[in-house]
């Protein structure tokens, strides 16, 4: 399987003239989880959602929600009141984009407080993008979090 993916890969990236295309649309993606980070950060809802398709699913902390409508009467407002007081810094981050899908996975801490409660996380994300009529927008986030090692 490894090399059948490392097969279609190195076939995407084989032309010259396509390659600059894939670089750019990573970078496209790349923009928009950003985006969608500093609209978390200021608390801008609309924002959010926009940069949502309408059948985005989000898995968070082992729940899902299965499209932005859903996420939107469910975590979201939480989800922005914690972006809001806890600080988040991002690790790394690598994106890849072929045709009209793309991904952006992204290490990150996020620190402060929350409900009363001291957080120190070390945070795993997820998104997939998909291309629609010429936008990018999100199709899935997978968030994950847990106590960083003791060092």
């Amino acid at each position: 399987m490894r090399g059948a993916v490392l097969t279609l890969v190195a076939g995407l990236l084989s032309g010259l003239t396509a390659a600059p295309a894939l670089a750019d649309d990573a970078e496209a993606v790349k923009a928009v989880v950003a985006d969608f980070h500093q609209a978390m950060a200021e608390g801008y809802k609309d924002g959010v959602l926009a940069l949502l398709a309408p059948d985005a699913v989000v898995f968070e902390t082992g729940y899902i929600e299965a499209s932005r409508d859903q996420y939107a009467a469910g975590h979201l407002d939480n989800d922005l009141l914690y972006a809001a007081k806890v600080k988040y810094r991002m690790v790394h981050s690598q994106a890849e984009a072929s045709g009209d899908l793309g991904y952006v996975i992204t290490q990150g801490v996020s620190e402060g407080e929350f409900a009363g409660q001291a957080i120190h996380l070390a945070n795993t994300e997820t998104m997939v993008l998909r291309r629609i009529d010429g936008a990018w927008k999100i199709v899935h986030i997978h968030w994950s979090a847990h106590e960083p090692p003791a060092n």
